[in-house]
């Protein structure tokens, strides 16, 4: 089996895209990861790499693609880091300092609706580019590219047939629970580190309780570590992966 990688524009946003040369194309999904904060737009690429390489299912069944987010943080300091929107880093230590986590859940992130709008005009190039209906796409992501992932799943009310989530939080409280209750809800799988010195397991615990109480069929990973996402959960997610018809 060989790999190939090659970069798209979807939308506005640039994405690489990788699949396998088994890809059964008459019937292949979509595995979408949206990246953190200041990381590069490739940043989850390995992941897909992986997935494929240690299950012949996922590498058959599945495309992955890995946008990048639209904020250079070049100028900032941040030589080929990527924001989906601008983070006050300030006021997420002082977060944590004071472990006030009511605080964070409550934030409604200036550019979050724009960068939502331009992954989900994105995400609607790629379904009819690759002619996939929802119910094969899997979305997600690490951290910021969780909490987008979240966004567009609650706000648009799209409904993939997996929303991975790994070390993201809850944000927009109100919004998002009023929001989660009027969703057609779908299968989620969270996971987050008990040390997690960035976004505390806190605000995830509160994440996954809103989504349960919701609908949402959640399966919440907590593991020891901090802000990465450890093996055991990366073999949760090809489990899930090759469950998905």
């Amino acid at each position: 089996m060989k790999l190939s990688k090659r970069v798209r524009t979807f939308g506005s946003l640039k994405c690489s895209v990788i699949q396998s040369d088994t890809l059964d194309e008459t019937h292949s999904g979509l595995v979408i990861l949206n990246h953190g904060f200041g990381a590069s737009g490739d940043d989850l690429v390995d992941i897909g790499a992986m997935l494929m390489d240690e299950s012949e299912v996922i590498a058959a069944k599945f495309r992955f693609v890995f946008p990048e987010a639209p904020i250079d943080l070049g100028p900032m300091g941040m030589p080929g880091g990527r924001a989906w929107w601008p983070i006050n880093m300030a006021q997420l230590a002082e977060i944590n300092q004071t472990k006030d986590y009511s605080e964070l859940t409550r934030i409604s992130p200036p550019g979050m609706p724009e960068a939502t709008s331009k992954l989900a005009e994105a995400l609607q190039e790629m379904r009819s580019t690759y002619r996939v209906e929802e119910d094969r796409i899997v979305l997600g992501g690490f951290s910021q590219g969780a909490m987008i992932s979240t966004h567009l799943t609650l706000s648009t009310g799209f409904r993939p047939a997996l929303l991975a989530l790994f070390s993201g939080t809850l944000l927009c409280r109100d919004e998002w629970t009023r929001l989660a209750i009027a969703h057609r809800h779908c299968s989620v799988l969270q996971a987050h580190g008990f040390e997690d010195p960035i976004l505390p397991f806190g605000a995830a615990t509160e994440l996954s309780q809103m989504l349960t109480v919701a609908g949402f069929d959640v399966d919440f990973v907590s593991f020891h570590g901090g802000h990465t996402i450890p093996m055991n959960v990366m073999q949760k997610l090809s489990k899930r992966l090759e469950l998905i018809q």
